[in-house]
């Protein structure tokens, strides 16, 4: 490739170390910053030629390279005074992420955030996010700049809608779903009550998403981002898809992300939604096999995982002696995936999976006993059935809480940067991050222990969301009133042990009790002496993060 030499910033910049976007007479950067430009020396016109062909692999790499430096086509630094995005876009955008894992949203948001003015929308709403996640870091309760940059962002937000062109701009797109993900952050720490005012702006705009030719790639992530979180959220509240978001289910298209497995999983959770939505609220009129609805779907989910590649499986640690006797798990067994959105695209499987196996053991509840069937040795074929799922039901469970290991280690207390780095914090997927080769160059050496050190941090940082989101769901699951009474049939004390570290998960994000705290999220201590009192705010806060969750 053509190396053109130094590049031609103003002498400011090249002191600062910045990127500049070389604008006269005077850059962007400086007038931004209030800083005299020192302006552009010549630069001499000299050609270099680079051999980087093994950097790039292959043409295909390349064109994908040349595809993404479309999207962003003038970076702007994240270097910047306020060290709450740079944290942000690191440790929640970057580690652990790629793109066969990813739902559209966290992947792309650092090169379209780059390159955007400060006082753009996207910008705003991401500093916004980034200032409430990194004072909850530091323990400084709700941050009041997070606030005020909230409030800027969608007066920014509304100017730009102004304009109809920008209704298909993947920057106005991203900045909704920024906005959604502040609102869900207040909800969980329990400031403000749960809307769906983002979520439905940005559903209204898929429409949008298609007329942007020049950004055709970019906008299929970001469409699948809105389809995802709208059927999640039908899933939660039980409703049909809206309208809009259902005229585009067909766009959730595995080929735009090759070896992606949220597509696929997508697709059928279109069809869980659906089903879930009618069966608990029915239309009189409406008779449907709800049972074998249930098993058709049932079984794409299984195929969906019989279709997983091996490297991207569950592995299981049953042996207890093998993992560091300071984590806690469940019947001494831990399931270890390669990363937190590959473990998350298991536990959502086994989630739908779970509302499925419901209304099969529902319906079986609810069958007229002049409708039962026989098997040829006398037994009924209805109670056989209902010990099969009941079986089926257990087993799921069991894997939610083998995960959590997977996602907490050893971690208790509070969350603060120096976990980060914290060589006490012991994490049972280190045992997938061997040492390397011992023949292998330093060099080699010093890229296994940088891909461990990230892997690590990627899990300390963003597990506890990701389990959060799952375990308050199996609470909810439980404890709601619709369907069986599905508790008796678990093993004793499972319920319990779920709750337990649905709490502890919770108090590592320092998110308060309803009762336990106030509008600043700040956190008291709990009274656990009284169980069946804490097992109510336990359930009621399950209830409210539920109605927040968006990881």
């Amino acid at each position: 490739m053509v190396n053109h030499g130094p590049s031609g910033g103003c002498v400011t910049c090249k002191k600062r170390r910045v990127k500049c976007d070389e604008s006269k007479p005077a850059c962007q950067a400086c007038q931004r910053l209030n800083l005299p430009c020192g302006g552009y020396k010549p630069k001499p016109v000299r050609i270099r030629f680079k051999d980087q062909t093994s950097k790039f692999g292959s043409e295909r790499a390349s064109m994908e390279v040349v595809r993404q430096q479309q999207w962003v086509p003038s970076l702007r630094s994240l270097a910047e005074p306020d060290p709450a995005v740079p944290f942000f876009i690191r440790h929640y955008a970057i580690m652990g992420r790629d793109m066969k894992s990813t739902r559209g949203f966290f992947e792309i948001l650092g090169p379209v955030y780059a390159s955007q003015q400060q006082s753009s929308a996207l910008s705003l709403a991401v500093s916004a996010v980034a200032s409430e996640i990194l004072s909850r870091w530091r323990h400084e309760g709700s941050s009041r700049a997070s606030r005020e940059t909230y409030a800027q962002a969608i007066k920014s937000l509304r100017s730009t809608i102004q304009d109809r062109k920008e209704w298909g701009n993947p920057a106005t797109l991203l900045a909704v779903l920024a906005l959604q993900f502040y609102e869900n952050l207040a909800v969980i720490y329990g400031s403000q009550a749960a809307t769906r005012v983002h979520h439905n702006g940005a559903v209204s705009l898929l429409p949008f998403t298609d007329q942007n030719c020049t950004d055709g790639l970019l906008m299929a992530h970001i469409r699948r981002c809105i389809l995802h979180n709208e059927i999640i959220s039908a899933i939660r509240q039980k409703r049909l898809l809206q309208s809009t978001a259902h005229s585009y289910i067909g766009c959730i298209d595995p080929k735009i992300a090759p070896g992606n497995l949220g597509p696929a999983l997508d697709a059928i959770g279109v069809s869980v939604a659906e089903l879930h939505a009618s069966y608990w609220q029915p239309a009189e009129s409406i008779h449907r096999d709800w049972r074998a609805e249930a098993k058709s779907i049932d079984e794409q989910l299984l195929v969906w995982a019989q279709n997983v590649p091996q490297p991207l499986q569950p592995r299981r640690f049953t042996d207890g002696r093998v993992l560091d006797p300071s984590i806690p798990t469940y019947e001494s067994t831990c399931d270890v995936y390669i990363s937190c959105q590959i473990g998350s695209l298991w536990n959502e499987w086994r989630a739908q999976r779970l509302l499925l196996v419901k209304i099969i053991l529902s319906s079986l509840s609810t069958i007229p006993p002049q409708h039962f069937a026989y098997s040829e040795d006398g037994t009924l074929a209805e109670d056989e059935e209902f010990a099969k799922y009941m079986h089926i039901l257990q087993e799921l469970v069991d894997s939610v809480c083998y995960s959590v290991p997977f996602y907490l280690g050893n971690q208790g207390g509070w969350l603060s940067i120096p976990d980060l780095t914290d060589p006490s914090i012991v994490l049972p997927s280190n045992r997938l991050l061997g040492s390397g080769n011992k023949r292998s160059s330093s060099q080699q050496q010093s890229k296994v222990q940088t891909s461990g050190d990230d892997h690590r941090s990627h899990i300390i940082a963003q597990g506890p969301w990701h389990i959060m989101s799952m375990l308050s769901r199996m609470v909810v699951f439980f404890i709601e009133d619709s369907g069986p009474e599905l508790v008796p049939f678990l093993k004793p004390g499972q319920l319990q042990w779920l709750r337990k570290q649905f709490l502890r998960v919770t108090q590592l994000l320092r998110i308060p009790l309803e009762e336990a705290g106030d509008s600043d999220g700040r956190f008291y201590p709990l009274d656990m002496s009284v169980q069946a009192d804490l097992d109510v705010k336990i359930d009621n806060l399950a209830k409210r993060i539920r109605k927040g969750a968006f990881i």
